[in-house]
């Protein structure tokens, strides 16, 4: 009994697939490399519903034709999502190994809009600029299949790693920032608005202090994470689900 259960729950469930540039008339779309191993993994047949989404926040009902060389589905004309909700922006210092791909992991599923990597003076990993596109080729997979177990329908942009002094001159005026530290004192000082919320997240071993100075003078209030060190992919889901909670239900749909 348990056994048909879960069967007749796997079986309502509709699969979202990640696919950029859905026909604005609707029509066939071939599936990108990712989601056409998503489907063979979850043994998906022709005929199956799914729901594809293009990352910029559209979504549309298809229907699977071929699961052969080529995944193809033919999806009806894309609906736009209709939210309202204050546009967030992760400044990360760019973590060691395979934790940046958990911090993406997590601030896509937390709703973040942009990650923007940034160079501080204790940032250990330095990308040449060979390796650069693949990187964020990878990290944008990344955050395409969370956006899809979430059941967003866009997909943060992920932006190559600048000086965090780039970021702070290119920060919109009506912007607000908070600069998220594990012996900072005070809270986060946000309500509900729509303005841009900008997240300043460092590296292991914090800002300097002529950092955190600089992030102050820019605007950015100093926020506590507690009296613990937190790990970088421990400190971003801590941080963003304290911003989602601040920022109240503008992030529902209307």
């Amino acid at each position: 009994m348990v056994r048909l259960r879960v069967e007749a729950r796997e079986a309502m469930t509709v699969r979202r697939l990640y696919a950029p540039g859905l026909p604005e008339e609707g029509g066939a779309v071939v599936l990108g490399e990712a989601s056409s191993r998503h489907v063979r993994v979850l043994r998906l047949r022709a005929g199956e519903s799914v729901v594809l989404f293009d990352g910029e926040g559209r979504a549309a009902t298809a229907r699977l034709e071929s699961v052969a060389d080529d995944v193809v589905c033919l999806a009806e004309p894309p609906v736009a999502a209709a939210t309202r909700r204050a546009r967030i922006v992760l400044m990360l210092a760019v973590p060691k190994g395979s934790k940046l791909d958990d911090c993406v992991r997590a601030a896509t599923e937390l709703g973040v809009d942009e990650i923007a990597l940034m160079q501080t003076e204790r940032t250990i990993p330095r990308w040449d600029s060979e390796r650069t596109r693949t990187r964020l080729d990878r990290l944008t997979r990344i955050a395409g299949e969370a956006a899809a177990q979430c059941e967003r329908d866009d997909v943060p942009i992920v932006h190559a790693p600048r000086p965090f002094r780039t970021w702070l001159e290119e920060m919109p005026s009506s912007a607000r920032g908070v600069l998220f530290g594990a012996r900072a004192e005070g809270a986060v000082a946000l309500e509900p608005i729509m303005d841009p919320v900008w997240c300043a997240l460092g590296p292991e071993g914090g800002f300097t202090e002529e950092e955190s100075l600089l992030f102050e003078r820019s605007g950015f209030s100093l926020a506590s994470l507690g009296t613990r060190v937190l790990r970088v992919e421990t400190a971003v889901p801590a941080a963003l689900a304290i911003v989602a909670d601040r920022l109240g239900d503008l992030r529902q749909p209307r």
